[in-house]
């Protein structure tokens, strides 16, 4: 999307809602705590805070994959 702010993995915050390229939003839970180098996120489905998914940061800064909400 042009003109469309660009998030940095640092500046992501709390609460912040996603949409991913399937329709299903997901809320930015923080940083997920793993053994890989990369950070990771941990994401909340909206309605449903039991349903989580970890995912890289880069993967969550993929304009491909998700989109920011709001």
């Amino acid at each position: 999307m042009a003109g469309a702010p660009r998030l940095r993995k640092n500046e992501i915050p709390q609460g912040q809602l996603f949409r991913a390229a399937g329709g299903i939003m997901w809320e930015y839970a923080g940083e997920a705590p793993t053994q890989a180098p990369e950070p990771h996120a941990k994401l909340l489905r909206q309605g449903d805070a039991r349903t989580i998914k970890i995912i890289a940061v880069n993967a969550l800064l993929d304009r491909g994959l998700f989109e920011p909400v709001g």
